[in-house]
């Protein structure tokens, strides 16, 4: 078995919590402020001091308009948090079905869940005899394929951002962080995206320097292969202990 740290899921999870609250705080806003219009109206009919018809049915139907314009406004926001958040719970369980896969590697292999870093969250992160590996799960679903461009697409149309992009971003701010704290001969580091429900035709080398796979090719790919030089036991532990320097600056790994 890997030597595992960290929990699959968990920055994901807690995003995943943080839009239900603002799910439940939108919900009570809508109920009090429901609640405040419909007791100033009654407030015109119960009680002895009323005022003249002319103003009051006009403040009235404003009221009405008023909430009814809050409650659309507010349902809308609402369904989109519901949406992000469900997309987060699949998200969640993409990493967590990962992170189960990856512990079963040989235990010459270490395996960091969920590290946050300077540069953004890295899903996982596998460091070991055939080299460092940089993990993005993704719970898509449908088809994956390259636009040409070096990005990707799925069933067909572009992705709402530049996915490839920002991964390889965070990956090498990654790299010359840990290369700080670990100096020595350079290791291999490998970007991949790793789809648990999507069909993958995104050949190597149309991604730029990202690779695609399922998620049930991770075995063969990571463990099974032989990149080039192979670390040695020493220095993918002293990799290793880096990427754990880095996560322990994260007050909740």
């Amino acid at each position: 078995m890997a030597k595992v740290l960290g929990e699959s899921g968990r920055y994901v999870s807690n995003q995943t919590v943080v839009k239900l609250q603002r799910i439940l705080l939108s919900s009570i806003l809508i109920i009090s402020f429901a609640s405040t219009v419909e007791g100033l109206i009654l407030g015109r009919w119960l009680f002895p001091a009323k005022p003249a018809p002319s103003v009051s049915i006009p403040i009235m139907v404003s009221l009405l308009v008023i909430m009814l314009w809050v409650w659309r406004s507010f349902s809308g926001k609402m369904a989109i948090l519901e949406k992000e958040r469900s997309a987060m719970q699949r998200g969640a369980a993409g990493e967590i079905g990962v992170g189960s896969i990856l512990q079963k590697f040989p235990d010459n292999f270490y395996v960091i869940n969920d590290l946050t870093t300077p540069f953004g969250n890295l899903h996982h992160v596998v460091v070991g005899p055939s080299g460092v590996f940089i993990l993005d799960t993704k719970n898509w679903r449908g088809v994956v394929a390259a636009d040409g461009k070096g990005e990707l697409l799925l069933n067909g149309k572009p992705t709402d951002k530049p996915f490839v992009r920002q991964f390889i971003g965070r990956m090498m701010g990654i790299r010359d962080k840990v290369k700080l704290i670990a100096p020595g001969p350079e290791a291999f580091h490998e970007a991949v995206f790793v789809f648990t429900a999507a069909r993958v035709e995104a050949n190597w080398g149309k991604t730029s320097s990202v690779n695609c796979i399922r998620d049930d090719q991770l075995h063969d790919y990571i463990v099974e292969k032989n990149f080039g030089e192979r670390l040695e036991a020493h220095v993918a532990e002293r990799i290793a202990q880096a990427f754990l320097a880095v996560a322990r600056m994260d007050k909740d790994f």
